[in-house]
Formats: C-alpha cells, sequence, structure tokens
C-alpha cells in the first residue's frame, strides 16, 4: 500500500503531497546543502518525481551548477524561504524532499551520509550508517556513467 506523505513551507503557503515510495534516504554533507539549510548537512528523500506535486502555491526556484557540473534546482517557498526540494538534471525523474518539511518527518532514517569530504568536523555522524566521499556508487546522478 503506498503513504500519501504531505509536507509544506514553514508559513504555509506552499504545500506539496507525494505518493511515491522513496528511492533513497540520504544526509547530505554537500557545502551546497549547509549554506541552503544553515546545518550541518540536509535530511532528504528521493522520491519519483511522476507521483510529487505541489498541491498550494508557486514555489521560487534557484539553479546552481554542482561540482559535477550537473544543474541543482533548489526549490523553497519565496515568502519564508523554507527549503522545500530539489531535483538534478540529470536525474529529473526524481524529487529529493528536504525531510524537515514533511508534516510527520518521524519515520525518516537516513540510508547513508553521502559527499562527507564536506562534513563539518564539529558533526558527528551516525557510525552505523555508510559513508561516502561524494555520491554513492549504484545510487547515481548520472545513470548512464555511474558517477
Amino acid at each position: 500500500m503506498t503513504t500519501l506523505r504531505t509536507g509544506g513551507c514553514l508559513c504555509g503557503a506552499i504545500r506539496y503531497e507525494s505518493s511515491g515510495e522513496p528511492v533513497f534516504a540520504l544526509q547530505c554533507h554537500c557545502r551546497d546543502c549547509q549554506r541552503q539549510s544553515g546545518s550541518a548537512y540536509v535530511a532528504a528523500v528521493r522520491v519519483p518525481a511522476a507521483e510529487f506535486r505541489i498541491t498550494k502555491g508557486k514555489p521560487k526556484h534557484y539553479i546552481a551548477k554542482a561540482d559535477s557540473g550537473n544543474e541543482i534546482t533548489r526549490v523553497f517557498c519565496p515568502d519564508c524561504g523554507s527549503p522545500l526540494y530539489a531535483q538534478v538534471s540529470t536525474r529529473p525523474d526524481l524529487v529529493g524532499i528536504r525531510v524537515v518539511s514533511l508534516d510527520d518527518p518521524s519515520w525518516f532514517q537516513a540510508e547513508a551520509d553521502i559527499f562527507v569530504n564536506s562534513a563539518q568536523p564539529w558533526d558527528h555522524m551516525n557510525p552505523a550508517i555508510p559513508k561516502y566521499p561524494t555520491y554513492p556508487p549504484g545510487r547515481s546522478y548520472r545513470p548512464e556513467t555511474g558517477e
């Protein structure tokens, strides 16, 4: 049975829903995620884009280039600035929901810490989950090359 997950921003101007099952649960420690979140990492779940939709409001988009050269679109509320989700140009089939924007984020369990080459020394990561210097093999942003 599919679980409908809902979420939105701090001020309530943007709402979304996702009926897709997560394909990857992660904690990203890249500098861009640190800057956007104002924290040591971003907790995110990647879900099928076809099963994700905005149900209220019009979010704002910020497009940046990653070190890999991929474009990353970060989506947030234009009123309160809350980060909502991200999409990578090479994987338009997936949406990376920011876990803290979910109405109920309590079910989240990270499968891996990624981009730990940028992790802050004061961030004490869970030693029980795998660590990857960049993106883990098999969970590629570039499915055709495995990078």
